[in-house]
């Protein structure tokens, strides 16, 4: 995957950026929402990365499912219909961008709202340590996101009642990284590539490999994918059945 980005960047040619989800390699330990927490900050009200977890019962065996979801940087997001033109954009690699400077309020209300999985988090600018003895600096400290520099600091911060999500860790691929949810997964649950290029990691991975069809069936032309498997003990399950 990094020669594959390295790749892309030497190009110079526009990518068409895409993450492919492995769920049956997701243990559910939750280093990828931990990695997005200290890539790009967000309070205790929310995370704009989180992973799924439904456990089964299936005669005398227990399953336990876990699927790591973002915003799935749709190709006709919903979000954008919520709210007025240029508050949130498709850029031309694929990325759905927010301006934060404008997706505040009832705007920010109104995206998240929209947002058929719940991946829009509205910033209220609390700190995990705020109330403590000794506010931890880390806390205040900037950060990049969609091309700017801001703080979480309560004294400082922009982002108060500010929409947020995913940016497939624009800034991170801007400076040839790949996002740090794909890097930090400790099983390789996550890929990342560019589809523009034939030679891409994800041409040899996609094919012959089901694919989970109702974020396509919901009409919204996700950006993120997910393989399907069928549980050995009971194949009449899938993906489906954190989707009711």
């Amino acid at each position: 995957m990094q020669q594959d980005l390295d790749q892309t960047l030497a190009s110079g040619q526009p990518p068409s950026w895409l993450m492919v989800v492995d769920t049956r390699k997701c243990i559910g330990c939750d280093a990828c929402t931990v990695a997005c927490r200290a890539e790009v900050p967000t309070g205790p009200a929310g995370s704009i990365r989180r992973v799924i977890k439904l456990e089964l019962s299936l005669g005398s065996r227990q399953w336990a499912i876990f699927k790591p979801i973002n915003c799935l940087h749709c190709d006709d997001p919903p979000c954008a219909k919520a709210v007025p033109s240029g508050m949130i954009r498709k850029r031309p690699d694929g990325i759905v961008e927010l301006r934060l400077d404008l997706l505040k309020g009832p705007y920010a209300m109104a995206a998240a709202a929209a947002c058929p999985v719940k991946a829009i988090h509205i910033d209220n600018g609390a700190t995990f340590t705020q109330s403590t003895p000794a506010p931890q600096a880390y806390e205040a400290r900037s950060f990049v996101e969609y091309g700017s520099i801001y703080s979480r600091d309560p004294a400082t911060t922009r982002l108060k009642d500010t929409a947020r999500k995913c940016t497939f860790c624009a800034h991170r691929l801007e400076a040839g990284m790949l996002p740090a949810c794909v890097t930090t997964c400790i099983t390789g649950a996550m890929y990342f590539g560019n589809l523009n290029n034939p030679n891409s990691f994800l041409h040899e991975l996609m094919p012959d490999r089901r694919i989970f069809a109702k974020h396509q069936h919901m009409g919204l032309k996700p950006r993120v994918i997910y393989f399907e498997e069928p549980i050995p003990e009971a194949e009449h399950l899938d993906c489906a059945a954190c989707h009711s």
